[in-house]
């Protein structure tokens, strides 16, 4: 009974979070695609080498973010759908 519970639960929290990393990995993505060059890449100009890849490096890792989430959402659905198990005594 509780074991339904908690994976209700889980499942709520994870998809709450892997709905605004997807959305947030929209508004990203956006961006990305209105500055990109023909190989995929867009640099913005800025002097230190960690901004000038942000455009591209933000919307790459809120997918990763979004497919973990994703992931632990599925095995948490699994988790509150699965069979009851038997028990003999």
């Amino acid at each position: 009974m509780f074991r339904r519970l908690f994976y209700l639960v889980l499942l709520t929290i994870l998809a709450a979070a892997g709905s605004f990393s997807a959305y947030l990995l929209h508004d990203h993505a956006l961006t990305w695609w209105a500055c990109k060059n023909e190989w995929g890449l867009c640099f913005a100009d800025a002097a230190d080498p960690i901004a000038r890849a942000a455009p591209m490096g933000i919307p790459l890792a809120y997918a990763a973010i979004t497919l973990v989430l994703s992931l632990l959402a599925l095995k948490a659905l699994w988790g509150v759908l699965r069979p009851a198990r038997r028990r003999f005594a």
